[in-house]
């Protein structure tokens, strides 16, 4: 790698620059990590969060970090210094169809957007009931509870779901098969966002938007979602709290969140 030139570098959120934990109080954020940024940043690079989560799922402690910029919700957003690059949401129509037939086919739904977070008033029994209430925690002003029959006109890019009792999940996947993206995350529980749009996407786009070459792209994650983003960087760097199953298919493999393994890979690639 040309240590020399300016590169893009891309950092998952869950597991990546913060640790992964059941409570909010139980999760950190390493103390090297600003640091860090700051001096790839005074050596020119440019450091973007590229996440599943959508804009407005993205907490302060996260937005207070000195990233330039964040491809949000899987592609669908992309803001640099406070300036909207690219913004993909449903049309009203094709939305509010959807979640007809999401609650049709007992299927249970999380709506995210850029600014607005959506859950329905109605009992949730699958896995997205403690999203929700982690949610109210860290972003509860972003917070908007649909009761049955009033979804007209929402504001989302992509949406999860769960798989709650009598589901006909293979019955909606093959009818949005040609429109949609879906990222199975196990447990019954499937992400799910518009074709064209990928952390993959995020990062072309930003690619030709600053004119580097995409030899000078870096993509650091844990999980199996961050495949698309950790297959399409030419450089590709995988946590050591990482999916195992990484392990054989990026470049290097760092140490954990908690021993500092951002700060380790930008040393080891002699970036700071």
């Amino acid at each position: 790698m040309n240590t020399t030139t300016r590169k893009l570098i891309f950092f998952d959120i869950d597991g990546t620059i913060i640790t992964e934990g059941n409570r909010h109080e139980d999760r950190f954020i390493p103390p090297s990590l600003p640091e860090t940024l700051k001096r790839l940043k005074e050596n020119g690079h440019l450091c973007f969060v590229n996440s599943g989560r959508a804009y407005a799922e993205i907490e302060d402690t996260i937005r207070n970090l000195d990233f330039d910029g964040y491809i949000c919700g899987c592609g669908t957003f992309i803001l640099y210094h406070g300036k909207t690059l690219f913004s993909k949401s449903f049309p009203y129509d094709f939305g509010y169809t959807l979640i007809k037939d999401l609650d049709e086919m007992n299927l249970e739904w999380l709506l995210e957007g850029v600014s607005d977070i959506y859950y329905s008033t109605k009992k949730y029994t699958t896995i997205i009931d403690g999203f929700r209430s982690e949610q109210l925690r860290l972003v509860p002003d972003a917070i908007t509870l649909i009761e049955p029959g009033t979804t007209h006109d929402l504001n989302f890019d992509k949406f999860c779901v769960g798989l709650g009792k009598d589901h006909k999940f293979e019955e909606f996947q093959k009818k949005y098969q040609s429109d949609l993206t879906f990222i199975d995350r196990g447990q019954d529980f499937f992400e799910i966002m518009p074709k064209t749009c990928s952390k993959a996407s995020g990062i072309r786009f930003l690619e030709e938007y600053f004119d580097i070459p995409h030899e000078d792209t870096i993509a650091i994650g844990d999980s199996v979602n961050d495949l698309p983003m950790l297959s399409y960087a030419a450089y590709s760097i995988c946590m050591g709290n990482g999916a195992k199953e990484l392990f054989d298919q990026v470049n290097y493999v760092t140490d954990s969140v908690e021993n500092d393994g951002i700060c380790h890979a930008m040393e080891y690639l002699h970036l700071i």
